[in-house]
């Protein structure tokens, strides 16, 4: 799983709070003037159309980071570190209304040039529009905002985070000494600002959804033990010769971390007494996917084919398991490649693992590995993030910052010796479980690809953060290294994909059945125990996620099919002229965008050579 990557509309950083009204207003429905963002190409092109377009995604994308700060911060926009907005109803109110104003100028530039439009224009336009939508939809008619009474809390200890995990070191990347006394000047200045934003955004939560209140209780926490540890050791460093320094720091810490106490406190105490209000209804449910992923199905169709992919999971371990049988090879470390070892040299097992990866890459001809792209480092998952990420995560590099380090999270087993004893789902014990987690998440998967992405040199692509594409692309690969062989003959790798298959079919049933309200809580989170090998208290903190985040889940099984569809659709075209290689260089050329867009624009661009297609990604 991608984690803290931004959606950059959804205004991660400016939190708020209450379930959505049955009578909640459509965002996306455009007034009956409005243009089609669709436009003919027959008349000559209009110059301006793309000036105009990527002026437009610049206006939303730095207005949205000069509103709210810890966005900016989530970006790598530099200069907002220490500042923190205020969150009110008439803050609120004005960002909506300037959202509905992007929009409007987004349709009269649809309208003045739609005849001129190229494709790439008219994609464009159909990207930001989505966005849009994403954006307003999130306030107007899903309302996440107003349910999770934590939001701003945990928002203060996520952007702390990132401050921390990037803070600039002297004589590395151009950094002086100057540049880290600021950074350290605005963490503190920031956290001397937190407790008055934790309690303005708390005003916002007036209708505090149950689920909503534990899974943000469960990430409070954990932030004690970074503040107090972590960064207070960094910060002991850093001031050693300036107590002064030192003492207002301490002094700001204490106060946020009291803010943070007392918001958990309160939703301890208040929890049990809020409804569920998580489902935001089929209706809207089906037009997420059809306006904001521009997905060609609608939620019936997500379920079925769920279903296929949950019954394929199945039936790969029916195979595997007979084989296993067969040839006195149990599952686990035995038929893994060795279990992984403990203690502090687990890290740099995890590093050798990665390494092993690009070369099995370079080896079998699957992709381009560019000679510009950054280094990973590999750490464990802070214990605040550990409640909703028990497993690995990557934390690629952010979109507009410089630094070019991707940092992969994993979070280290108990006992390794126990989880491989129950094949644990969520803890990687052995060999082949490792590699086959940082195939997805780091290479080829999302450090490369994202990697690739913000480097496009149209802003509207560099913008793009499909799920879709992103997590498609990182599960497609998962099955891809079985077939191409990574583990040989090897068991529990090949049966640690086939699991992690059921868990997306699995995910992609009951997101649908939550969201709709089909399906209780409980329900889902039984259903998804039964199905997908994992304990209950995991399947339990996995289906809340769910619940309280709809529509994201669905990217794995439906960005894979729509991965392979394309690659069936370009082996057609190309005949035996094409590669693998060739289509997964063409395939990451085109940002993180929904595969309604890369799709067309791939198999258009087939006349080009591949390497003409990466120089104009920037690839």
């Amino acid at each position: 799983m991608r984690h803290w990557v931004p959606v950059l509309f959804l205004i991660a950083a400016a939190p708020s709070t209450a379930a959505p009204s049955t009578a909640a207003p459509s965002a996306a429905a455009p007034s009956a003037a409005a243009p089609s963002i669709r436009g003919t190409s027959t008349a000559p092109r209009t110059a301006r159309v793309p000036e105009q377009l990527t002026q437009l995604a610049q206006d939303i994308t730095y207005s949205s980071a000069r509103l709210f700060p810890m966005l900016a911060t989530a970006l790598g926009i530099a200069g907002y570190d220490d500042q923190l907005n205020e969150p009110s109803e008439s803050a609120r109110a004005a960002y909506v209304a300037q959202l509905r104003r992007w929009r409007e100028q987004l349709h009269a530039i649809v309208a003045a040039g739609k005849q001129g439009m190229s494709p790439v224009e008219r994609d464009d336009a159909r990207l930001l529009e989505a966005q849009l939508v994403a954006s307003l939809n999130s306030l107007l008619v899903y309302q996440q905002d107003r349910k999770d009474f934590a939001a701003g809390a945990n928002a203060i200890v996520n952007a702390i985070f990132l401050q921390f995990q990037f803070l600039p070191i002297a004589g590395s990347d151009g950094a002086a000494a100057a540049d880290v006394d600021k950074a350290w000047a605005d963490i503190t200045t920031r956290l001397e600002k937190a407790p008055a934003y934790v309690i303005a955004a708390q005003r916002l939560a007036m209708h505090p959804g149950h689920l909503f209140g534990v899974v943000g209780s469960q990430e409070l926490d954990g932030a004690p033990s970074f503040f107090n540890g972590a960064l207070t050791d960094a910060a002991k460093a850093h001031y050693a010769t300036d107590s002064g320094a030192l003492q207002r720091f301490v002094r700001a810490r204490d106060a946020t971390l009291a803010a943070l106490a007392q918001t958990k406190a309160y939703i301890d105490a208040h929890a049990a007494s809020w409804p569920e209000n998580f489902a935001i209804g089929r209706h809207a449910y089906d037009r997420l996917l059809r306006e904001e992923h521009l997905l060609p199905f609608d939620s019936n169709d997500i379920e079925r084919m769920a279903n296929d992919e949950l019954a394929h999971g199945w039936a790969e371990e029916a195979w595997l398991t007979s084989l296993s049988k067969q040839e006195n090879r149990p599952f686990g470390p035995q038929s893994g490649g060795g279990i992984a070892p403990g203690g502090a040299a687990l890290i740099d097992y995890y590093r050798e693992r990665i390494a092993e990866l690009g070369r099995f890459v370079t080896q079998h001809d699957v992709i381009t590995v560019p000679a510009w792209l950054g280094t990973i480092s590999v750490q464990e998952t802070p214990k605040f993030l550990q409640p909703v990420s028990p497993g690995a995560s990557m934390n690629s590099p952010r979109l507009f910052a410089a630094l070019t380090t991707g940092y992969y999270y994993i979070t280290p087993p108990t006992s390794l010796e126990e989880a491989a004893a129950r094949l644990d789902m969520n803890e990687d014990f052995d060999r082949d479980r490792i590699l086959g987690t940082a195939a997805h998440e780091a290479m080829p998967g999302h450090f490369l690809q994202l990697s690739v992405a913000r480097r496009h040199p149209d802003f509207v692509r560099r913008i793009q953060s499909s799920s879709v594409f992103a997590e498609g692309w990182a599960f497609y690969g998962e099955e891809m290294f079985v077939r191409l062989g990574l583990y040989g003959d090897d068991l529990d790798g090949r049966l640690f994909t086939a699991r992690w298959e059921r868990v997306r079919g699995a995910r992609a049933v009951v997101d649908p059945k939550l969201a709709s309200g089909e399906w209780t809580y409980r329900q889902a989170a039984d259903f998804f125990a039964r199905e997908t090998s994992f304990t209950q208290q995991a399947a339990d903190a996995a289906v809340a996620g769910i619940a309280t985040n709809p529509g994201y889940v669905i990217a794995y099984t439906v960005g894979r099919l729509q991965l392979e569809q394309l690659l069936s659709s370009y082996m057609q075209k190309t005949s035996g002229r094409g590669s693998l290689h060739d289509f997964h260089d063409r395939l990451l050329s085109y940002g993180s965008t929904p595969f309604a867009i890369v799709g067309p624009e791939l198999l258009a661009d087939l006349d080009k050579p591949a390497s003409v297609v990466r120089a104009a990604a920037n690839y």
